[in-house]
């Protein structure tokens, strides 16, 4: 029975069998393929015997065949695998992983059923998964685990959040504040949005260059390139905690201990949401230093700036401001953030980057086409439209589907596998322009990795599907039913994850009773994490 995730379109099992001892295992590599070799015995788990001609395992050059596709083949003879390159190999590999369970047991022969999968390739170029490390800091081994389960299912962009009002976690040489201070908090906000209640223990953590230099490299390895977002001109409070003098007023600040504006505004603080400034030389200055030394650390070609949820009250007061304004010919403060994304782009041209920023950017007048809009936002944003009318191209995240963080009930499995981007203001002669789709995990209120996991894990195999596989592959019923042995994957991955009833079916949140009764406020964002962890006691 056909298990794999993402499935490929063209597909025939039988039910013959090919087995074969692991200490006896072969591989043969054509010359234009022979890279892969490092990472098959990682990938399969067997410490494979590189031979010439026949062999278990057969990589065979087929220039035809575009980057990511490959063709595989399982038969009495063996595994053969065509390919044009290193990333066409890799996915199959991935897909024999698959094939021979290679994950479940500690197997002496492994075996799979006689297969052939004829061109298998993805439907979108960009298949994105993010992490927000800035609210909570997981650090190298949590994120290596990620990747791997990334690569499993041929998700091939790692969207990296480090810097927020929360937490600034990566190193800047020439800005040594920003970690000195700027990673460090003295309590977090607990809940959701709209409680009340802080956690006072500290919580910090930072990555060096030469931390981000492995982790990138382990990533490449994995046929994964890593976006790095550094968050201009708001979301700033980190930065601005570090270095006072880059906000319109050069004032004390502190590192965001709260996550939304209810904390701030019990407290009678209506002047925690800041900005940088746009009217002062030395912001500009320092922005462009930053890019310099994050974009020299990541090799790929896209560099998010986030610009989303950037309030104007600063801008609107400040004289440095309204004077850039004067000075630019600008009409007023959106105008203003404009002409700052647009500056930050030509530098990242420069550099031989593409910028990319949440949708919001686009509401600015004279942006730059080349810009990529991330498209985010519940409500449909129609210069999503004109930007795609204009050339632009987009990434799809819309909340529904696509934000993992939130409650399963919210942003259901279902939406995600099924997500259409026709739905969300992206005309069908405009479908060429989508890059992809990612999925979103912010961590206000995801403190620990299995809580992630539950989170993502089974959202991310319906993204996966949803990126990789055609429209007339897909079936949701089918794909709970593969989703069940995949779990033993989880399982030998160390992935934690939940319970049906709080992944697929998403009942529980409904049921506030039941959870009043075992003892879990229903306030608490993560009702169904705390539920699933009563449930795997009994």
């Amino acid at each position: 029975m056909i298990n794999l995730i993402p499935l490929p379109e063209k597909i025939k099992q039988q039910k013959d069998i090919f087995s074969f001892e692991k200490k006896n295992a072969t591989v043969c590599f054509s010359p234009r393929l022979s890279e892969i070799k490092k990472i098959v015995s990682v990938v399969l788990g067997c410490d494979f015997k590189e031979t010439e001609g026949s062999a278990v395992l057969n990589f065979v050059f087929d220039k035809s065949k575009e980057k990511e596709a490959y063709s595989l083949t399982v038969n009495k003879n063996g595994i053969e695998v065509l390919a044009s390159g290193y990333e066409g190999a890799f996915y199959a590999l991935q897909t024999v992983r698959q094939l021979f369970e290679t994950d479940l047991k500690n197997k002496k022969v492994l075996s799979a059923p006689f297969t052939e999968i004829e061109n298998d390739s993805p439907r979108y170029e960009w298949r994105g998964l993010q992490l927000d490390e800035s609210r909570h800091f997981f650090g190298k081994e949590t994120v290596k685990k990620l990747l791997d389960f990334m690569a499993m299912y041929k998700l091939n962009v790692f969207h990296w959040h480090l810097t927020d009002d929360q937490g600034w976690r990566i190193e800047i040489k020439k800005y040594p504040l920003l970690t000195e201070i700027g990673s460090k908090r003295n309590a977090s906000q607990l809940g959701n949005w709209n409680c009340l209640d802080m956690d006072y223990t500290s919580h910090e953590g930072f990555y060096t260059q030469e931390d981000i230099k492995e982790i990138v490299a382990y990533a490449k390895e994995r046929c994964i390139e890593i976006v790095p977002e550094i968050d201009f001109p708001a979301h700033s409070a980190a930065a601005l905690a570090a270095y006072n003098n880059l906000a319109c007023r050069n004032i004390p600040c502190e590192v965001l201990t709260y996550f939304g504006e209810v904390v701030p505004f019990s407290k009678g603080i209506h002047d925690w949401n800041r900005t940088l400034c746009l009217g002062k030389d030395e912001v500009y200055s320092f922005v462009f230093d930053v890019i310099d030394e994050v974009a020299a650390l990541f090799p790929f070609e896209y560099f998010h700036v986030g610009g989303d949820e950037a309030p104007r009250n600063e801008w609107k007061k400040c004289p440095l401001c309204q004077k850039k304004i004067k000075d630019e010919n600008l009409k007023n403060e959106d105008e203003l953030q404009g002409f700052f994304t647009n500056k930050l782009n030509e530098h990242l041209k420069a550099l031989g980057k593409t910028l990319i920023g949440w949708n919001e950017i686009l509401s600015a007048k004279g942006l730059d086409r080349d810009v990529v809009a991330q498209y985010w936002t519940l409500k449909k944003d129609p210069n999503v439209t004109k930007h795609l009318k204009k050339g632009g191209k987009i990434i799809m995240s819309c909340h529904n589907s696509f934000y993992f963080d939130m409650p399963h009930t919210q942003a259901k499995v279902r939406n995600t596998y099924y997500f259409n981007p026709l739905k969300h203001n992206v005309p069908e002669a405009y479908m060429s322009e989508v890059l992809g789709l990612e999925g979103e995990n912010w961590t206000e209120w995801t403190d620990c990795e299995n809580e992630l996991f539950f989170k993502l894990s089974v959202r991310t195999l319906a993204l996966a599907e949803s990126a990789w596989s055609t429209e007339k592959s897909k079936s949701f019923k089918d794909f709970c039913r593969r989703l069940q042995r995949h779990k033993f994957y989880f399982d030998a991955l160390g992935i934690y994850y939940g319970h049906d009833e709080f992944t697929v079916n998403a009942s529980v949140l409904k049921k506030t009773k039941k959870a009043k009764s075992l003892g879990i406020s229903v306030k608490n964002y993560d009702a169904e994490y705390e539920m699933d962890k009563l449930k795997r006691k009994k």
